[in-house]
């Protein structure tokens, strides 16, 4: 499973995060990914200066768009063979 968290704060949030939440949301529905890809969001990850920022399986990448976001997804995907 891959775990995807994104940083909910306003700073992030309005600074891309809502587009990569929806982005996310419609991926992970359209490709089926549901049993592979978990989804959630945390209030503030502390760095809102390089926001907006997303963790994927505990390490943190920041100053992220939602196409970059899908990109990262589908890396840690093809690496586990899970695509």
């Amino acid at each position: 499973m891959i775990e995807v968290t994104l940083c909910m704060g306003s700073s992030c949030f309005s600074r891309g995060n809502e587009a990569a939440l929806r982005s996310l949301e419609d991926f992970i529905e359209r490709e089926g990914l549901s049993d592979r890809v978990s989804l959630r969001g945390e209030h503030c990850m502390g760095n809102c200066a390089q926001g907006p920022n997303i963790r994927i399986n505990g390490e943190l990448y920041q100053n992220q768009h939602p196409g970059g976001i899908i990109e990262l997804v589908n890396h840690f995907l093809e690496a586990r063979n899970d695509i």
